[in-house]
């Protein structure tokens, strides 16, 4: 008698009309992961994917949905013998399906960038400000407006979407909150960025990639406008669970991809209630200058102050992170920011230690 057994699994349809070949195998991982299949010949498991190709097991689902979506995989249930939940399976099909003749539909995120654009067009910049100003504006206003969206998606999941979102979180290490917050968020997103996953995951962070592309067009002509929606966006979804979270860089997933590191913040009353004992604004400056006058405010604190460092542009938390530890101080938070005169920035709490003195 056979230990496990590979069941149908009809309860969803295998085929959408959005989903075409082409685009499925349009990645080279996903083409990969599908030439695996046919050459095994057999069921595979999420887990045996992404072991095979060194992935998240959430980034490793994702790409086998897709193959499904566009009929080049079939999906099964294979029961094991001593019980417990049967493993989901995927299975190559012997033929490749034809293509068809179907109008070509757009991108799936377009309907959604415009709608952000347009609610950003019903509230025009003051030409107050100056340009800078008013880049600046923009920028807030675009985060502000994509957060308020992000918000909405995840509110309008269904409660079997919810629950889904929080079983598929469920595996993945570190923070539970936050991680099925950011699952839950990207569950509202993936009808517009079909490749939304997490990449990665750690103590009180989670990696996301899959999601730049949605803001592509705009990220051409307004580069600082684009971050704004994309990390409001998120935000906004992940806000929707509960959880506070900052936003920052964290390099470049499989095939090149970019990543964005969801992390999660104290709530208020915690690490927001302090009052630093120093402020510096290094934005407008080079980093490495901004860092020399971190240090000088830092040397007049005593053990324990709390030193307020407001800085932009990618790669300087990681320079002042750096500095810290080797200077012996202790990085409390970093989260995204905006001053009174609507500029953002990345604000950072660093907490004096022994060699500061």
């Amino acid at each position: 008698m056979s230990a496990t057994t590979t069941l149908p699994l009809p309860t969803r349809p295998r085929r959408r009309a959005d989903v075409s070949v082409a685009r499925a195998l349009g990645s080279d991982t996903r083409a990969g992961i599908y030439d695996h299949l046919r050459e095994a010949g057999a069921p595979r498991t999420v887990r045996d994917v992404a072991a095979r190709f060194e992935l998240h097991p959430n980034v490793a689902r994702t790409h086998l949905e897709l193959l499904a979506d566009a009929g080049l995989v079939t999906v099964g249930r294979r029961k094991h013998a001593g019980g417990g939940r049967p493993a989901k399976v995927y299975t190559a099909t012997q033929e490749m399906p034809v293509a068809t003749t179907a109008p070509a539909v757009a991108e799936p995120g377009a309907p959604l960038l415009v709608r952000l654009l347009l609610v950003l067009l019903e509230a025009p910049v003051s030409p107050s400000r100056g340009r800078a100003g008013g880049r600046a504006q923009l920028a807030t206003r675009a985060h502000e407006v994509a957060a308020t969206e992000g918000r909405r998606l995840v509110t309008a999941l269904s409660r079997s979407d919810r629950e889904a979102a929080a079983g598929v979180a469920a595996d993945a290490p570190g923070d539970a909150d936050l991680t099925i917050a950011v699952e839950r968020a990207l569950a509202a997103l993936r009808a517009h960025a079909p490749l939304a996953a997490i990449a990665a995951a750690g103590q009180d962070w989670v990696d996301v990639a899959g999601i730049r592309g949605l803001f592509a067009l705009a990220e051409r002509v307004r580069p600082e406008v684009a971050e704004a929606l994309e990390r409001g966006l998120l935000t906004g979804a992940v806000a929707a669970s509960g959880v506070r979270v900052s936003i920052g860089e964290a390099g470049a997933g499989a095939a090149g991809a970019p990543v964005v590191r969801v992390r999660a913040t104290s709530p208020p009353g915690g690490l927001h209630a302090i009052t630093p004992a120093g402020a510096v604004d290094t934005r407008g400056r080079p980093r490495e200058d901004g860092v020399v006058e971190a240090m000088r405010a830092m040397a007049g604190l005593q053990v324990g102050d709390v030193l307020e460092v407001i800085a932009e542009g990618p790669g300087s938390p990681a320079l002042f992170a750096r500095w810290a530890d080797r200077a012996g101080h202790e990085l409390l938070a970093v989260e995204r920011a905006v001053d009174d005169d609507g500029r953002p920035g990345i604000r950072l709490l660093i907490r004096s230690g022994a060699s500061s003195r």
